[in-house]
C-alpha cells in the first residue's frame, strides 16, 4: 500500500526520557511568518525565525503555532526540548527502509507552508547518511496506514540542536 502524502511539518509524539511534551514561549523575529510544525532557530537578537535546511546548532525547536508577518513582540510557543521525539514525513521521491534506522538527515529545502491549513511544508530530505545532520531516524510511526517507502511518517529526534550540541554521525 502506498503511503498518503500529507505534508505538515513536525509534530511531537513522545520524549526519549518519558518526560512531558511541553512548549516554551519565544518572541518571533519582526516580520517573520512561521507555520505550525516549522523548525525555528534563534537569531542574534534572541528572537526566533524559520530555520533553513542544514542549519546546525542554532536550531531551537519546532513551532507550536502559526504567526504571519509578526509585529514586534509577537509570541509563539516552541517545542524546544532536544529530547523530544517528533513525527516527520520523508519527502516525495525518497524511500526509507528499516535498515535506515540510525541514519541522519536534514530537513528538505525550506518552502513556506500552506496558507489554507497554516501547517508547515517541512519534510525529511531523501538524502540519508552517516555524517552529522539535523535529525536522527528512530524508526517509522507504527500505524496501519504507514509503511516503509516513499512518504513514510518517521520518528525522529534532533541531532543538531542549540540545547544539545553539534550532534553525532549516524550509524
Amino acid at each position: 500500500m502506498a503511503n498518503t502524502d500529507i505534508v505538515r511539518g513536525l509534530w511531537p509524539i513522545g520524549h526519549l526520557c518519558g518526560g512531558e511534551i511541553r512548549a516554551s514561549e519565544y518572541t518571533v523575529t519582526t516580520s517573520a511568518t512561521i507555520y505550525q510544525g516549522d523548525i525555528v532557530e534563534l537569531d542574534a537578537a534572541g528572537t526566533v525565525g524559520v530555520a533553513e535546511a542544514g542549519d546546525a546548532t542554532a536550531v531551537v525547536g519546532v513551532s507550536n503555532g502559526y504567526v504571519s508577518s509578526a509585529a514586534a513582540g509577537t509570541k509563539i510557543m516552541v517545542f524546544d526540548d532536544p529530547n523530544k521525539i517528533f513525527g516527520l514525513q520523508q519527502e516525495t521521491g525518497g524511500t526509507v527502509a528499516a535498515a535506515d534506522v540510525g541514519l541522519s538527515a536534514d530537513a528538505n529545502t525550506y518552502v513556506a507552508g500552506s496558507s489554507t491549513t497554516k501547517m508547515s511544508a517541512v519534510e525529511l530530505s531523501s538524502t540519508l547518511g552517516t555524517t552529522a545532520a539535523q535529525f536522527l531516524i528512530l524508526g517509522k510511526i507504527e500505524t496501519a496506514d504507514n509503511d516503509w517507502g516513499e512518504n513514510c511518517k518517521l520518528r525522529v529526534i534532533f541531532n543538531e540542536h542549540r540545547y544539545k550540541g553539534a550532534g553525532s554521525a549516524g550509524v
